[in-house]
């Protein structure tokens, strides 16, 4: 990607520059299109990974590397790179848009790919953010098949915490314990599922105060409710399943969204406002994996070149 100049109108503007906005951009500019991408930081959640090997012509890169690798390909088609803003603001403007950023910037362009990503909930606690990408996680799907023959803990009170230890156990992690400060909610049927299992242990009542390491995660500093205790559990990963916040604010009202706060989206990446797209884990698509979010992207970006082509 290349530095700004000055330019403000585009064809297409892309907010995000994880996965999905990357290969959006890309896709965009080799179409013929004036493309920007406008980001906080460019890599989103794939930059945390510690090591990813299911995304396809690559094996056991990081998460940095790919990005890099990402970042290095997209230059190629002179996309401009606005780093460091924060898309704040979507609004229809004749045509097209204006988009503007917290930091005081406003662009024009014709159509809008959303690809900002979800910010996962934190536990907020010493270690979690040290440690991401060497033991902590948020993601079971992604990082389960690194913790094979291991101890590992889910932190969570509810269905995705309980999917997310189901998941670890069916792909040989050692031993999962479930830590919840409250008893876990999720359907009858999936507790039943969690009790039948052997390899799956559910501690209620108990608050995560640390997560211990150095250079990779070696257990959880946690405090039974009741007593006041503290004890320290010996684990290898700590997978974080408290939910996520849709990073999208900036939409209210402007296209229509779920009950999760994720951008609905058809077949082609077109959210419910004309000229505006989305893509990669924003939306209410299936899967919220790299590759996934990459062929969004592309997706989200042919179809605008398509309908801005037929306008």
């Amino acid at each position: 990607m290349t530095e700004t100049d000055g330019q403000t109108d585009f064809d297409v503007l892309v907010a995000g520059a994880g996965p999905a906005g990357l290969t959006a951009g890309m896709y965009s500019a080799r179409q013929g299109l004036t493309t920007a991408v406008v980001t906080s930081d460019v890599g989103g959640q794939a930059a945390w990974a510690g090591r990813i090997d299911n995304y396809l012509g690559w094996q056991a890169i990081t998460g940095p590397e790919l990005v890099a690798a990402f970042r290095e390909h997209v230059s190629l088609f002179g996309v401009r790179c606005f780093e460091g803003r924060l898309v704040s603001a979507i609004v229809p403007d004749g045509p097209g848009f204006s988009v503007y950023t917290r930091e005081g910037d406003t662009f024009h362009a014709l159509a809008v790919i959303i690809a900002t990503g979800k910010a996962p909930n934190r536990l907020a606690v010493p270690g979690e953010t040290e440690l991401i990408g060497r033991g902590v996680s948020y993601c079971a799907t992604c990082d389960a098949a690194f913790f094979s023959r291991r101890d590992v803990a889910v932190v969570g009170p509810g269905e995705s915490a309980a999917d997310a230890a189901l998941q670890l156990a069916a792909l040989g992690v050692n031993r999962v314990t479930v830590l919840t400060s409250a008893p876990l909610k999720a359907p009858s049927a999936v507790l039943e599922r969690i009790t039948a299992e052997p390899s799956i242990t559910v501690r209620e009542r108990v608050k995560v105060t640390r997560i211990e390491g150095k250079d990779r995660v070696t257990g959880v500093a946690l405090v039974d409710k009741a007593t006041s205790i503290e004890e320290i559990l010996p684990v290898a990963g700590v997978f974080i399943e408290t939910g996520a916040i849709a990073a999208a604010e900036f939409t209210a009202g402007l296209v229509d969204v779920n009950g999760k706060g994720e951008i609905i989206v058809d077949r082609s990446c077109a959210t419910s406002h004309p000229g505006i797209y989305a893509a990669g884990d924003v939306t209410n698509g299936l899967g919220k994996q790299v590759i996934i979010a990459a062929g969004e992207g592309a997706r989200a970006a042919i179809a605008a070149g398509r309908d801005l082509k037929r306008r």
